[in-house]
């Protein structure tokens, strides 16, 4: 009986923890703690210890969190390092709670990632109506509850378990296999609506992997056939849309020639060109700032050396949309704005075809407007995409100054903005933040033997013998997720990330065994 009560409030712990990990924060910890503590009121400590030698890559996980620990003696602002390892403390409790506990049944576990997606849904189903109730609402604001890079991840790894349970008949069998589906896409949908770079490159890179996976594994030549082609269409058909953006970003619309004066006589500015564009067309060109200021007031009540709704200058913005369309900056041009594109300059959109078309192709324009502008000037501030370039190239330096020992966890941000100050950095302050890029924190934190023993914590668990061990569909999804996320985010420095990472490690690897597995089916 007590057993059973135990074995009770684990699965619930792991439930709510599945479900309002993309919606609470708050309750998400709060079931973690719920399940800590049932582990240690539980007992049974000997079969835990013995689970873990069982799975020696258990331990070897939770390595990340103790090299956190063990840096605290190069530490200087303790105050920052104790929050720090305040955020990873789930990187050393799910892995050892989950790990050890008694196994799950294959069914349990699908129905925790069941509750997942549901949880994922919801969250999704918010930002939608937050979107329909407020169109100027910012993709970034669509993830109400948690960063909208991290939704991605959920959804993506979602969207992989739902074409799983639809393919091995888990669920949803019969005429519900509809109502996966129509979730599956709504979900991808909800996701070129957050405009998630991060998120649709994780779902390419693993959708390929999953597809040469299954060729390199199944008998059936039919299969491998099919896996193979798929895998190729995927890469061809992203390699297409690549092509198409930059084609579509450098195709001129107009023709980009410099005239002397405009349609009511005035000489156009001398401005000069520094090469930027919109839509092929070059922005610093035909610019008559005196007949934009004289017709202006006639069109819209913001003043033209104002701040448009994005706190952006809507005479930058003015110029930028203008340019988009192809005409000239004078009265003239104004004139062939209609109604609508007045109210897109007002609300800061800085080109015509934002308001016509959103989602990736959204932000993917604006990604090749911002390399093109990093490249003919090396600005980048408020460029998230380029100023990640910047945070790269300073995160590089930073370690190859502290190569052997890296900074300390506390030291990391202290370090960073000495090294921006100190070295001239054209970022502005409120721009200068930290890497981006988890593995290269671990460098800079740790120094290079530090992130040599972080690299191995992270990937021996993942590669070792899967003598007892979770889906290995499961993992290999969750995991290169996990993984290709690291390059372009720090996803172990939140709260969310910390506990995505370290909840679905421990769950997909540990929490079920080889032989529930194969009773089921896997």
């Amino acid at each position: 009986m007590r057993k059973r009560i135990h074995s009770t409030i684990y699965f619930v712990g792991l439930l709510l923890i599945a479900f309002f990990m993309p919606l609470s924060m708050f309750v998400t910890n709060a079931s973690i703690l719920l399940i800590v503590a049932n582990w240690f009121v539980e007992g049974r400590y000997a079969a835990k210890l013995e689970r873990i030698k069982e799975n020696k890559g258990i331990l070897v996980f939770c390595v990340i969190f103790l090299t956190h620990l063990l840096w605290l003696v190069n530490t200087s602002n303790f105050d920052y390092a104790l929050s720090d390892l305040r955020i990873k403390l789930p990187l050393l409790a799910l892995p050892i709670a989950i790990g050890t506990s008694e196994a799950l049944s294959m069914k349990r576990l699908n129905t925790i990632l069941l509750v997942f997606v549901s949880g994922v849904f919801v969250a999704s189903v918010a930002g939608f109506c937050a979107k329909f109730f407020d169109d100027g609402t910012n993709y970034r604001s669509l993830s109400l509850f948690i960063s909208h890079i991290r939704l991605s991840l959920m959804i993506c790894l979602s969207v992989f378990v739902l074409g799983y349970f639809v393919v091995r008949k888990i669920f949803f069998t019969g005429w519900k296999v509809l109502i996966a589906v129509l979730v599956a896409v709504f979900l991808l949908f909800f996701m070129v609506m957050l405009q998630a770079l991060t998120g649709f490159v994780c779902l390419f890179v693993t959708l390929l992997l999953v597809l040469v996976a299954l060729a390199v594994r199944t008998k059936q030549k039919r299969i491998r056939v099919l896996g193979i082609v798929s895998a190729v269409a995927v890469v061809v058909v992203v390699g297409g849309f690549m092509a198409y953006v930059v084609h579509d970003f450098y195709k001129p619309t107009a023709e980009n020639r410099q005239l002397e004066t405009t349609a009511q006589g005035h000489p156009y500015d001398k401005v000069v060109d520094n090469g930027i564009i919109e839509n092929g067309n070059v922005v610093n060109m035909n610019i008559c700032r005196e007949e934009l200021e004289s017709a202006w007031p006639q069109l819209s009540s913001i003043p033209l050396d104002s701040l448009d709704r994005r706190g952006q200058h809507i005479y930058a913005t003015l110029i930028r949309y203008m340019t988009s369309r192809g005409l000239t900056k004078d009265a003239e041009g104004l004139s062939c704005l209609s109604d609508d594109d007045i109210a897109n300059v007002e609300n800061g959109e800085t080109n015509y075809r934002f308001a016509r078309r959103g989602g990736i192709l959204n932000r993917m324009y604006v990604i090749m407007w911002e390399l093109d502008v990093y490249s003919k000037t090396g600005e980048s501030n408020g460029h998230s995409f380029t100023q990640r370039i910047e945070y790269m190239k300073y995160g590089f330096r930073l370690a190859k100054r502290n190569f052997l020992t890296g900074t300390g966890i506390g030291d990391v941000n202290d370090e960073y903005l000495s090294i921006y100050e100190n070295d001239d950095c054209s970022l502005n302050p409120e721009w200068r933040n930290r890497a981006h890029n988890q593995f290269l924190t671990f460098l800079v934190a740790f120094g290079i033997f530090g992130f040599l023993i972080c690299l191995f914590a992270w990937f021996y668990p993942a590669f070792s013998k899967w003598n007892s061990n979770g889906s290995t569909y499961y993992f290999m999804v969750f995991f290169v997720i996990a993984t290709v996320s690291m390059f372009s985010d720090d996803t172990l420095e939140t709260s969310t990330g910390a506990v995505f990472v370290s909840f679905f490690y421990a769950l997909l690897r540990w929490a079920t065994t080889a032989k529930l597995e194969k009773q089921n089916g896997e």
